[in-house]
């Protein structure tokens, strides 16, 4: 039987992928949680009862949503200001890998927004994302074609989700995929904090000739609640920073994936 001190942590830890999960989804229903965690309705209803004291959600009838949409905005710029440089330095990277006349499918995510910084290469490009922001932000360069998929939209990752996003990629052809990530683990895959997005996710990896997973190296060798079902042989390359150890460098490429590493600006080195 765990300690109290153990049973403490195990409710900490619960409570904090709760808080992932609805700021995955802007919500979440009291079922999908007990489904989740095999926990009775009481106990999850206690969890929420607890984020909403702390100013996190706001309860409602059957579930939780985000306090409000300016604070969902506030949780994704806090989000960007995390790990920043690694994140420029990946798109920075993975950008010298899109060709002109390519056709690419963007993911969501702050990594994946990234890359459309370094894109003044490129003069012709036809895009298919699930990010409402990279649209809006490439949708007025010339010679970029932009198709955004349907579906529900989920404000917290400015994204499209959902059957209609999947269904989307059902006869698309792509040369390459730059898919984000929660977590990556050798061991484990990758995983993410909420399951709306599996199949979407799983539906673009099919479409792509190429897959590049962008993720900086906080997310290495850790897990999130739900594991994307694919096998190593659909991710060809990893593009990360130099946080990555040479140990974890070796268990990626003895699966087959390439890991391919985004050096700092050098402004930003010496000042580290």
């Amino acid at each position: 039987m765990k300690s109290k001190t153990e049973q403490l942590a195990d409710m900490q830890l619960r409570r904090e992928k709760i808080l992932e999960m609805i700021r995955e989804d802007g919500t979440v229903t009291v079922k999908a949680l007990t489904e989740a965690f095999g926990l009775t309705e009481a106990t999850i209803r206690t969890d929420l009862r607890i984020l909403q004291k702390q100013g996190f959600v706001q309860r409602y009838h059957g579930g939780a949503t985000l306090m409000t949409g300016k604070q969902n905005t506030g949780a994704l710029l806090l989000e960007r200001q995390t790990h920043l440089d690694e994140k420029d330095a990946i798109g920075r990277l993975a950008a010298q890998y899109i060709e002109n006349g390519d056709t690419v499918i963007f993911d969501s995510g702050t990594t994946t927004t990234a890359i459309t910084d370094s894109l003044d290469h490129i003069r012709r490009l036809s895009v298919i994302t699930t990010a409402v922001n990279i649209a809006l932000k490439l949708g007025g360069e010339p010679g970029i074609n932009i198709l955004l998929t349907g579906g529900t939209f989920k404000f917290p990752t400015l994204s499209t989700s959902g059957e209609k996003a999947a269904s989307f990629f059902e006869n698309v052809l792509a040369e390459k995929l730059f898919l984000a990530t929660a977590c990556i683990s050798p061991r484990l895959g990758l995983s993410y904090p909420s399951e709306t997005d599996i199949k979407v996710k799983m539906a673009m990896i099919r479409s792509a000739n190429t897959v590049y997973v962008v993720a900086d190296s906080s997310k290495i060798d850790k897990v999130s609640m739900f594991a994307l079902p694919c096998d190593w042989s659909h991710i060809h390359y990893l593009i990360t920073d130099s946080g990555i150890s040479h140990a974890q460098v070796a268990a990626f490429e003895a699966l087959g994936v390439q890991v391919l590493i985004a050096p700092l600006a050098v402004a930003q080195k010496k000042a580290m």
